[in-house]
């Protein structure tokens, strides 16, 4: 229970320091999201890693949610994901995008001869 509030506590300190912080940069990521999308999946891919090696999850991972509807090769999206997840702490989140990776690899390998 203590737990609990301790969660639901830390996530509004953060909702409400995320939103000033949001509102100031609206004009950079209307520029950033007219570039991404004239890319096509790999150029986002590739851009979504840059955004993950430089700390920039929550960008990574947004960008990463658009990839994975659009690109042929899933498994690698979820690995990145799974990254991602990891580098928050969120364990259950990232086995999860693990297993389905490895899921959706498994199942490209049965297909292939």
């Amino acid at each position: 229970m203590i737990r609990t509030f301790s969660i639901w506590l830390c996530f509004l300190a953060v909702t409400l320091v995320a939103v000033p912080t949001m509102a100031s940069t609206s004009d950079e990521n209307k520029a950033s999201d007219e570039k991404t999308n004239t890319l096509g999946t790999k150029g986002k891919t590739e851009m979504a890693l840059d955004l993950l090696r430089q700390g920039k999850l929550d960008a990574a991972e947004q960008l990463l949610l658009q990839v994975l509807t659009l690109t042929p090769d899933p498994a690698r999206v979820y690995y990145e994901l799974g990254r991602i997840h990891e580098q928050r702490g969120d364990s259950l989140k990232a086995i999860a995008a693990f297993k389905e990776g490895i899921k959706i690899h498994e199942q490209g390998r049965r297909k292939s001869p």
